[in-house]
């Protein structure tokens, strides 16, 4: 049986958005847990250098959650095109369990 386990990349625009992702993510079990960082971002968008404070949060999930965790991002975000990125994990035995257990 193939797992596919995967790390979410999210980007947010405050704070406040970090933690309503975060919380509507793991509240309905479409990621296991979540780490919150943020720092400065430069970046194009229409045609010129922006620089803002954005917030990263890395979530652990499984593939087959990806349109939902897609679709509830969308409803909470303020950018035309946040950043969600999904990479294949792979870890530890334990690390992996609690994902395929918490995120259903």
């Amino acid at each position: 049986m193939q797992r596919d386990f995967c790390q979410v990349l999210i980007s947010a625009t405050s704070s406040e958005e970090a933690n309503q992702i975060s919380d509507a993510l793991v509240k309905r079990k479409l990621v296991a847990g979540s780490l919150m960082t943020h720092g400065p971002s430069r970046y194009w968008w229409n045609g010129r250098v922006v620089e803002k404070e954005y917030y990263n949060i890395q979530a652990f999930s499984m593939l087959r959650n990806k349109q939902e965790i897609i679709s509830t991002i969308k409803k909470i975000h303020g950018d035309a095109c946040p950043i969600i990125a999904f990479f294949e994990i792979d870890g530890n035995d334990e690390f992996l369990k609690w994902i395929e257990e918490s995120a259903i």
